[in-house]
């Protein structure tokens, strides 16, 4: 997923809906895990990045860009919750069916499978999350001085 940080920048371009923002780097770049793991510069490179304008700012704003609640809830909700749950609906499942048979590894067996099926899923549906997810300006910290 892109990260949940609020990120600020400058508008430099507007394309209907869409801005391109150029991204102001500062320490919480730095901490960000995203930085640590290298998927981005947090050396202080600039980079542009293209947001949905909902508060519609113009060229020259200052804003602050984050994801929506929505996509950070289905995010959450693919890393954490859904693995969690197929983990304990499996070994539920293998702990009856290792009952039923007496095969009492069956609820560890169980639990971990499911895991790594639902790890699977889970992946995807982050992968095709974050593709299709863009993230939005939530305010305009300053707007431009030169406004007519």
């Amino acid at each position: 997923m892109k990260p949940t940080i609020s990120q600020t920048g400058t508008v430099i371009k507007l394309d209907g809906d869409m801005a391109l923002v150029l991204l102001h780097r500062d320490k919480s770049c730095k901490g960000c895990g995203a930085a640590v793991i290298g998927l981005c510069k947090p050396s202080g490179n600039i980079s542009n990045l293209n947001v949905k304008n909902t508060l519609h700012a113009v060229t020259g704003d200052t804003v602050r860009i984050n994801l929506s609640k929505s996509i950070q809830r289905k995010g959450f909700l693919f890393a954490y919750i859904i693995p969690i749950l197929c983990f304990l609906g499996g070994s539920v499942f293998g702990h009856i069916l290792g009952k039923e048979f007496s095969l009492p590894q069956l609820d560890v067996i169980g639990g971990f499978m499911s895991l790594v099926v639902s790890a699977i899923f889970t992946y995807q549906g982050l992968r095709k999350l974050d593709a299709t997810s863009v993230m939005t300006i939530k305010e305009i910290l300053s707007e431009d001085s030169f406004r007519r």
